[in-house]
């Protein structure tokens, strides 16, 4: 500890600092940054516990906790990221629209579950908020502040409230289209986006892949159908990359699914984009040229922020499944619709190859999981004759039949 004001020897004078700034200094602790007071008690104090937290490791100087939400995720949190463009739109959205207006302005160290209660009530009031989003929100706050911990926080405020966080509702199964269903939703669709309904139940790709592939994957000698890429979107640019997991598959080509790629692509002829690759494959040429089956009316890649309210939803409103859009209302003027979207077209496919009988490995291999694990996870209640099967297998086994 040092006096800043006065020598250390007697007779002891004053120093050509005397009277300037804080009096004590405390300094020389291994991890802990120098510290002043103006009163002697106080630097003792705060000596004793730095040593003793510097012994333990979990010292945390209390000014690196100072610095607000707002200004750790603008500066340091947020450019340190590398996440894929569609990864990073809809986080940078949700962060920048529910999480910073109303904890940015909080010290990291100020944080606490009081705070938090309040954020979770003031997002909980918005309508067009589902619990679900809610959910992601919190998860997006929890990573923030998890790179934080033993740096600039002694403990996340998140981990803390384990039994208060949000749930999402609770589990949610993945649900199946009925055949009608999918008839209407088709109907409601433009002629021109009908194909892309055959593609998600009849092949399970996802909306980006759905969107990215070209009749020319089609392996007619093999009755095969290839998944080599998805198209996503960076803003207003397009562009291109492997399908999920970063890995193309092949999925079986039914006779049905033939005959609607072979039909649309009559009516409406493949139009050739080239566009940015983005990440591995493509023999790491930086752009593609693709025919792509599906374009929008203007020839167009297919933008989903444009085709999910412009031509999804009002296809749900057709089949019945949603509320027309309500024109007068804050935001989008959509109800929470996040189980009706394209996705459930996958789901459908996993249902009805499952329910079939089909080997839940070769559908993981055809859905391009990262595991069976994800497979039987998801869709399991597709499947309730295997276990009825399995029911009646054991009672035979233990009854000696």
């Amino acid at each position: 500890m040092e006096d800043r004001w006065m020598t250390k020897t007697a007779p002891k004078r004053r120093k050509s600092t005397y009277g300037v700034g804080k009096r004590y200094r405390v300094c020389g602790i291994p991890g802990v940054k120098d510290e002043s007071f103006h009163k002697l008690q106080d630097a003792k104090d705060w000596l004793a516990s730095a040593q003793t937290d510097s012994r333990r490791g979990n010292y945390i100087d209390p000014r690196l906790g100072a610095i607000t939400l707002r200004v750790y995720v603008e500066t340091i949190w947020w450019p340190a990221r590398r996440d894929p463009a569609g990864t990073a739109s809809p986080m940078k959205s949700k962060i920048w629209n529910h999480i910073l207006p109303h904890l940015g302005q909080l010290p990291l160290s100020a944080i606490d579950s009081e705070h938090l209660r309040a954020w979770l009530a003031i997002l909980r009031d918005k309508p067009n908020l589902s619990e679900s989003t809610i959910e992601v929100i919190w998860i997006h706050l929890t990573s923030i502040l998890k790179t934080a911990v033993g740096k600039r926080i002694v403990k996340n405020p998140c981990t803390e409230m384990v039994d208060e966080r949000p749930s999402g509702g609770g589990v949610t199964k993945a649900r199946a289209w009925s055949r009608e269903e999918v008839v209407l939703i088709r109907e409601g669709l433009p002629d021109w986006y009908r194909v892309a309904v055959d593609m998600g139940v009849g092949a399970g790709l996802r909306q980006g892949e759905a969107f990215g592939w070209s009749p020319e994957d089609l392996d007619e000698e093999r009755g095969l159908l290839r998944v080599r890429r998805q198209l996503q979107w960076d803003g207003k640019t397009a562009y291109f990359k492997l399908p999920k997991g970063k890995k193309e598959r092949e999925v079986p080509l039914s006779v049905g699914l033939r005959r609607a790629v072979a039909a649309h692509a009559e009516e409406f002829p493949s139009v050739e984009v080239a566009l940015p690759w983005y990440g591995p494959g493509n023999d790491g040429k930086p752009t593609a040229a693709v025919k792509l089956l599906m374009t929008s009316w203007f020839y167009n890649p297919v933008n989903p922020n444009k085709f999910n309210p412009d031509a999804w939803k009002p296809a749900l409103v057709h089949a019945g499944l949603l509320a027309p859009r309500d024109e007068q209302a804050d935001g989008s003027g959509w109800e929470p619709s996040r189980e009706l979207m394209f996705h459930r077209c996958r789901h459908t496919y996993a249902s009805v190859q499952l329910g079939g009988g089909e080997d839940p490995v070769s559908v993981s291999h055809w859905m391009g999981h990262a595991s069976i694990d994800i497979t039987l996870k998801t869709y399991a209640h597709f499947m309730p004759e295997k276990v009825s099967r399995g029911r009646t297998a054991i009672d035979e086994w233990l009854m000696g039949a």
